[in-house]
């Protein structure tokens, strides 16, 4: 499994790669949408990310066992 900051930077490149191509007025329509896609899965996947080491957290302070 890929930890986050290998998704955020994963991330930045797809970013990167669909800003050039809009500024470049790229006709390739679907590789665009397909790099956005892309990209909404990897901040799904980061979000995820976050939200289990916030309930991980959540539960060690519940059971006393501090962070």
């Amino acid at each position: 499994m890929a930890n986050k900051d290998s998704y955020a930077r994963r991330h930045r490149y797809l970013d990167d790669k669909i800003t050039r191509l809009e500024k470049n007025k790229s006709h390739n329509h679907e590789l665009i949408n397909d790099l956005k896609k892309q990209k909404l899965r990897l901040k799904d996947r980061m979000v995820m990310i976050d939200r289990n080491a916030m309930q991980d957290r959540d539960v060690r302070l519940a059971m006393g066992l501090g962070s």
